[in-house]
């Protein structure tokens, strides 16, 4: 299998999941919405504090409920190589990938513009004649790696994110 077909694959099996989540939670919360993004107060690990909710509902209750997927595309572990990076993937769960930099410290604001581009805080690029966003719902960073929630973004939002590393001088990944 190639590294692009895995990469659809693992999207695929979360959305697939993720559409069946959603039409639960329409149905048990008729004040309810899919994909509701939140700036969290004070401090919190996501990226300037913004977290997607897979659903929130808007009842008496109001509360946040998370997709946690009952399956996982599994698979041998794939070396693959961009421009002159290395990567070795042996997990890719598409709610929770965590990119390991081997090789280079991180910092926060190496991922600015493209979380700016792939959460779209300001929603710039909404479409309300669309079911879900195409966003990721989290970006995580450390010194070492990002984990990211890729939500309903599309594949390119993870090949963005690897070219994002590659020009950022890392030579060697790991994805998990």
């Amino acid at each position: 299998m190639e590294f692009e077909e895995l990469l659809e694959l693992a999207r695929d099996s979360y959305v697939g999941q993720f559409v069946d989540f959603v039409d639960k939670q329409s149905a048990l919360f008729e004040q309810g919405a899919a994909e509701v993004k939140l700036q969290i107060s004070g401090d919190s690990e996501f990226y300037r504090n913004y977290f997607c909710a897979d659903f929130a509902s808007n009842d008496d209750d109001g509360h946040v409920v998370e997709l946690a997927p009952d399956e996982e595309v599994t698979f041998d572990p794939v070396e693959v190589s961009l421009g002159e990076m290395d990567m070795t993937v042996t997990r890719l769960v598409w709610n929770d990938v965590t990119v390991t930099s081997n090789d280079r410290t991180l910092l926060a604001s190496d991922f600015a513009e493209w979380f700016e581009t792939w959460f779209d805080p300001e929603e710039t690029t909404f479409d309300p004649d669309t079911r879900f966003s195409a966003c990721i719902h989290s970006l995580k960073v450390d010194s070492a790696q990002v984990t990211v929630d890729f939500g309903t973004a599309p594949v390119t939002a993870l090949a963005d994110l690897l070219m994002r590393f590659e020009s950022l001088g890392c030579r060697s990944l790991t994805v998990s």
